[in-house]
């Protein structure tokens, strides 16, 4: 670490051990062993940002006590003996504060050098982790149930507390257990931290490798990772972390490659993780202010690491769909990148479309009606149908997205219907001829296919699909009479049609002129 800014107080922190070391997603935190009083406050390369007395800490113990980071809260343990309260170092005003674990819930006592271990689980948890204890005495029994020990194992405790509130107002509740399972009793003899990333839990050992252990919540959490190699004298087989050979030595004291020799710290210690930067951190006991930071990585979903990522939307939010298909046809395609559940949600145009889902991740929507692109149903009457499909994956994380299914015209045969009359119809007395059609227009009525000369070009009026044009024609003889119309569209996507021929009487009039 070097003080490049001048920040006052800061030789204070340089040449000196690490005595518990943290991260807030931000800045490094650590307790320097010359000045066990105070905290140190640097960048991710080391740069001194502070430098905080913090009043009583230096009367805390500074050896083999962890810090954590959470709530506002630098987290460490009072001493190795006591085990209902633990202190929060205030980051808003550097204040030493005692915090009180729930009764009956007592924080597990330590084992080997590090009894003061702690641990912070990217879900805000905090806690620590016990001795080993044979199956046999056990207390939660024998087996490979929640909460059990397996024949012939060695077992410790991982307790969790959930903190609520922040800095001096922290308050703890107990959480859950974790039952940690090694075939070997007593490791780690001399415990130098422990970290996890809510999926897997890492504890090291002084001047030797690691484990790693999968959490389990509904049985006992099994090593996945053994770097420790026979947990005795052995140095070899050389480590095998990268491609995940179990059982190998992996020197913690060299965490870039895990090789016995060329040490990169002198004594690494005070293991953990930084939850904000995905990132593992261990300090250097005997060196000079001294700290490693591993590159991020992001683990799978694990018990203190849940999934809170909703299912993404992988497909286009627009699809354009020609006026009268059917309803069968599929009008969209939804699709997302996890198993999920898909439905429309309530509004917009989301009531005029059937949801057919096809298999885990993908789901068709359908026109409950054939789409009319003359007589649009969306809300905006614009041919722009807006539904919003809400997709939810099997741990309730959801996500809604408004898609566009737009109706374009297609050209179409205009309908003309044949030419009706109300009562009866006279000789030389006008009457009304009506047709309707389902376009807009102009209608020419003929009489026995000639043109009648007051009924050339007849507008129509109304709405589609139904609009109307009339004729007044007063019949020149009496005889059985003829009549049809032709529609000529001013609406060029449709074409012009024929009436079918409609016959009736014209009557001999019965009144003078």
């Amino acid at each position: 670490m070097a003080n490049t800014n001048s920040v006052a107080n800061g030789s204070l922190c340089l040449s000196a051990g690490i005595r518990g070391i943290t991260s807030d997603g931000t800045d490094i935190y650590f307790r320097p062993s010359t000045n066990p009083g105070y905290i140190c406050r640097t960048t991710q390369n080391g740069v001194l940002v502070s430098v905080h007395l913090v009043t009583g800490l230096a009367a805390v113990q500074s050896d083999s006590l962890a810090l954590v980071f959470g709530n506002g809260c630098l987290y460490l343990r009072k001493d190795s003996s006591t085990l209902n309260s633990i202190y929060c170092i205030a980051i808003s005003n550097w204040s030493l504060n005692s915090i009180s674990l729930p009764a009956g819930n007592p924080m597990p006592a330590g084992g080997g050098w590090l009894n003061g271990n702690f641990i912070q689980f990217p879900d805000g948890r905090i806690g620590s982790v016990g001795t080993s204890i044979a199956a046999a005495s056990w207390s939660g029994g024998v087996g490979t149930g929640a909460g059990q020990c397996p024949t012939s194992m060695f077992c410790k405790s991982l307790r969790l507390y959930t903190p609520t509130g922040t800095g001096a107002s922290t308050a703890l509740t107990y959480s859950a257990d974790f039952v940690l399972a090694d075939a070997i009793t007593g490791w780690p003899s001399d415990d130098h931290g422990i970290a996890t990333d809510g999926t897997y839990l890492y504890q090291i050992r002084h001047a030797r490798g690691y484990k790693v252990w999968a959490l389990q919540t509904t049985s006992p959490s099994f090593l996945v990772f053994n770097g420790d190699a026979d947990g005795a004298s052995a140095t070899t087989p050389a480590c095998g972390a990268t491609t995940g050979v179990t059982a190998t030595y992996c020197l913690i004291s060299n965490p870039v490659n895990g090789a016995s020799t060329g040490a990169a710290l002198t004594n690494a210690t005070y293991f953990g993780r930084s939850h904000g930067l995905g990132k593992y951190l261990v300090g250097d006991y005997d060196g000079a202010s001294r700290f490693w930071l591993s590159e991020a990585a992001t683990p799978p979903p694990g018990p203190g690491n849940p999934d809170i990522t909703p299912p993404a939307f992988t497909n286009s939010d627009t699809f354009t769909v020609t006026e009268n298909v059917a309803t069968s046809f599929n009008a969209a395609t939804i699709t997302v990148n996890d198993s999920a559940t898909l439905v429309i949600a309530a509004g917009n145009d989301g009531s005029l479309f059937n949801i057919i889902k096809v298999e885990t991740a993908t789901a068709y929507l359908r026109f409950k009606v054939s789409p009319d692109f003359e007589g649009p149903t969306d809300v905006g009457t614009n041919n722009i149908y807006n539904i919003t499909i809400t997709t939810t994956d099997s741990l309730g994380n959801a996500a809604s997205r408004v898609f566009f299914i737009i109706v374009t015209n297609v050209n179409e045969s205009s309908i003309t219907s044949a030419p009706v009359v109300t009562g009866d119809v006279y000789k030389g007395i006008v009457t009304t001829i009506t047709v309707t059609v389902n376009a807009p227009g102009s209608v020419r009525f003929l009489l026995k296919g000639k043109k009648i000369p007051s009924c050339l070009a007849r507008p129509t009026s109304g709405n589609y699909p139904n609009f109307t044009a009339t004729c007044q024609w007063k019949p020149p003889v009496t005889a059985l009479q003829t009549l049809t119309a032709v529609l000529t569209p001013s609406d060029n996507t449709f074409t012009s049609s024929t009436s079918a021929p409609s016959s009736f009487w014209v009557l001999k009039r019965t009144t003078r002129r």
